[in-house]
C-alpha cells in the first residue's frame, strides 16, 4: 500500500510540476497542395517565464521531410541558422531559429529573446504529408504534441486542399487526443478545443480523401479501414458505426486491473479536488460555490442566454439544452412572439405571431421559432409531442441549433464585457457569475424567505425563466402562484395550471432537442462527418511526438 501511495504521490507531483509560463492559444493553418505536401502556419500566443528557447517536436516522419522552416514575430523574420545549438544563452538565441535533427525526426527551435508575452508565427512544409492508400488517400498526423511545457488554453486547426473545397462529398474527418469538435465548414476541415488541454492532450487529425484530389508519391500498402480500425482503438467513437464491427475486449488480468484502478483512483481524487477549485476560481473568482450567499438580484441583466452558458460552465455541463429551450420559449411568450391557448381537450398549444419583432434577441431565438413552426404542420399550431416527432427526423438541424446557442451566448458575453476576446471571464463577468449562483440559491430557498410578496412582482417572469435554466421552474411557479394566483396570471401570461403545463410541454420539447443533438453528434463524429472529437485513440499517426514548448 505504501508503494502505491508513493507512486500516486510521485505522479501527482509530476502532473503539477511548475509550468513554463502560459500558452494562451495555438492556431494552425494547414494547406495541402495536389502533390500532398502540407504548408503549415502556426501562431503561438504565449507568455514565457523561463527557458531560453521554444521548440516543436516532429517525429515519426517516415517517408516525409520538413523544409522551408521560418519564424517571425511582429513581422520581423528570424535568422535561420540551419543546425541549431541548444546550449546557448537567451541572448545568443534571440532572433534566431534552426533545427535539431535526430534519428526519428526533428525539433523546430527558435530563441525566446525575452521573458513575457510573445506571438510567434511559425511556417514550414512537410512533403508527402498525404499518404496514398489502395482505396483512398489520407492525412493522419499529430499536429500538436502532448507534454508541452504548459497546457494550451485554446487550440484550433484548419486544414484545406489547394483548389478543392473539402466537403462530405469527398472527405471524412476524425479527431483524437483532445476534447473538442471537428467539422467540415467553408471548404476546410476544422478542429477546435472546447476546454483547456491536459498535460497529455494532443491534436491528431485523421482525414480520408476520395481518389483524384491528390497525387502524393508517399504510398502506403494499406486500405483505409485498416488505418481507421487501429486509430479507433481506445477512442470514444462508435466502432460499429465507423466500421460495422464491435470493439474487441481488452485482455488484462484482474489483479493488474484492480491495482491500476486503486492507484489511479487515488490520484484522480487529488487531481479533481485541485481542478475543481481552479475551475470555480476561473469563473466565479472564488474556489467554491459554498463561498457565495443567496442573492435576490437577477444576474446578467436578465439575459438567459448568458445565464445558461455560465451556469453550464459552473456546473461543468450538468444542465441540458432542454432547460435553455424552455426558458427561451417563455421569453418569446412574454414578448408576444408566441401565444398560448388550450385546445378542445384543455391541452396547451402554441400559436405563432409572424408580425412580432425579434429585435434585440440573438439569432438562435428566431431559429428556434422557425423550427417550432415547421414542426407544427399545416395548421401552424404546435401541439404536444409534435416537436418531438419532428426533431427525430431533423436531428442534424436541431443539433446545429443547439451548438449555435453557445456561439451566440459567447458573443453576448463579450459584447457586454463579461468575457474577454480570448474567452476569459472579466472581473465584472465573475461578479455576475457569483450573482447567478446566489440567485439559484435564492430561488431554491424561496419557501424559506419570510419577506416574499407581491412587491417583487416585476421580477416574477425572470424568476420563472431562470428557474427553467436551474431545472426548478415547476417549483418556482408553484411558490409564486401560492403568493397570489391572480397576480401570477397577469405577470407570467398564464394561469398557474396553464403555466405548469407550459413547463411540462417545453421540458419535453427540450429533451427532444438534447436527444437529437446527441444522436447527431454520435452518428456524425463516428461516421467521419464531424462532431465531437475523442480524447483517446488516434494510433498510427505521423508527425508529432512528445514534449515541446519552453526549455
Amino acid at each position: 500500500m505504501k508503494r502505491i501511495l508513493s507512486i500516486a504521490t510521485a505522479l501527482l507531483v509530476w502532473a503539477f510540476a511548475a509550468q513554463a509560463g502560459t500558452i494562451r492559444s495555438i492556431n494552425i493553418n494547414l494547406s495541402l497542395d495536389r502533390e500532398g505536401s502540407a504548408y503549415i502556419t502556426e501562431i503561438w500566443d504565449i507568455n514565457a517565464d523561463e527557458g531560453t528557447e521554444w521548440y516543436l517536436v516532429k517525429s515519426n516522419l517516415r517517408n516525409m521531410s520538413i523544409r522551408d522552416f521560418s519564424v517571425s514575430e511582429n513581422g520581423v523574420m528570424f535568422t535561420n541558422e540551419g543546425d541549431w545549438i541548444v546550449r546557448r544563452s537567451i541572448k545568443q538565441k534571440a532572433g534566431r531559429c534552426g533545427i535539431v535533427r535526430g534519428k526519428d525526426g526533428v525539433e523546430l527551435c527558435w530563441g525566446l529573446g525575452s521573458m513575457g508575452d510573445h506571438i510567434f508565427t511559425v511556417r514550414y512544409t512537410i512533403t508527402g504529408a498525404v499518404q496514398t492508400l489502395h482505396d483512398y488517400d489520407m492525412l493522419h498526423m499529430q499536429l500538436v504534441s502532448p507534454g508541452l511545457s504548459s497546457k494550451p488554453e485554446k487550440v484550433s486547426v484548419r486544414i484545406s486542399a489547394e483548389g478543392v473545397p473539402l466537403s462530405t462529398d469527398n472527405c471524412r474527418i476524425w479527431g483524437f487526443g483532445f476534447n473538442g469538435t471537428s467539422s467540415l465548414e467553408d471548404g476546410s476541415a476544422v478542429y477546435r478545443s472546447t476546454e483547456r488541454f491536459k498535460y497529455k492532450s494532443s491534436v491528431i487529425a485523421l482525414l480520408r480523401f476520395e481518389k483524384g484530389i491528390f497525387y502524393s508519391p508517399n504510398a502506403v500498402d494499406k486500405d483505409f479501414d485498416e488505418v481507421l480500425s487501429y486509430a479507433l482503438e481506445g477512442s470514444s467513437y462508435d466502432k460499429k458505426t465507423a466500421l460495422g464491427q464491435e470493439d474487441d475486449e481488452d485482455d488484462i488480468s484482474g489483479w493488474m486491473l484492480l491495482l491500476g484502478t486503486l492507484c489511479w483512483s487515488l490520484l484522480s481524487v487529488l487531481l479533481i479536488i485541485i481542478a475543481v477549485k481552479a475551475h470555480y476560481k476561473s469563473i466565479l473568482g472564488v474556489p467554491s460555490m459554498r463561498h457565495i450567499d443567496w442573492c435576490r438580484d437577477v444576474p446578467f441583466k436578465g439575459d438567459i442566454l448568458e445565464g445558461d452558458f455560465v451556469w453550464k460552465k459552473v456546473k461543468s455541463g450538468a444542465t441540458q439544452d432542454s432547460q435553455l429551450a424552455g426558458a427561451m420559449i417563455l421569453r418569446m411568450v412574454e414578448r408576444g412572439i408566441l401565444s398560448v391557448e388550450r385546445d378542445a381537450k384543455e391541452k396547451v398549444e402554441f400559436h405563432f405571431n409572424d408580425s412580432a419583432s425579434f429585435e434585440g434577441l440573438p439569432s438562435c431565438y428566431k431559429e428556434l421559432y422557425d423550427m417550432m413552426k415547421e414542426a407544427s404542420g399545416a395548421d401552424q399550431i404546435l401541439q404536444d409531442r409534435e416537436f418531438s416527432r419532428w426533431s427525430r427526423a431533423h436531428y442534424r438541424r436541431v443539433s446545429k441549433w443547439a451548438l449555435s446557442t453557445s456561439k451566440d451566448a459567447m458573443e453576448c458575453l463579450k459584447n457586454d464585457d463579461y468575457m474577454s476576446l480570448s474567452g476569459k471571464f472579466s472581473d465584472e463577468g465573475k461578479q455576475e457569475a457569483r450573482k447567478l449562483v446566489g440567485f439559484s440559491k435564492f430561488l431554491k430557498d424561496f419557501t424559506l424567505i419570510g419577506e416574499r410578496g407581491t412587491r417583487e412582482v416585476g421580477l416574477w417572469n425572470d424568476y420563472l425563466v431562470f428557474g427553467m435554466i436551474f431545472g426548478i421552474a415547476d417549483k418556482v411557479a408553484k411558490e409564486l402562484a401560492d403568493i397570489d394566483p391572480k397576480v401570477f396570471s397577469e405577470t407570467v401570461y398564464a394561469d398557474p395550471m396553464t403555466a405548469r403545463q407550459i413547463i411540462w410541454m417545453t421540458n419535453r420539447m427540450g429533451y427532444a432537442i438534447t436527444n437529437a443533438s446527441a444522436s447527431a453528434q454520435m452518428k456524425a463524429s463516428s461516421g467521419g462527418f464531424g462532431g465531437m472529437t475523442s480524447f483517446g485513440g488516434g494510433g498510427g499517426f505521423s508527425g508529432g511526438g512528445f514534449g515541446g514548448g519552453a526549455r
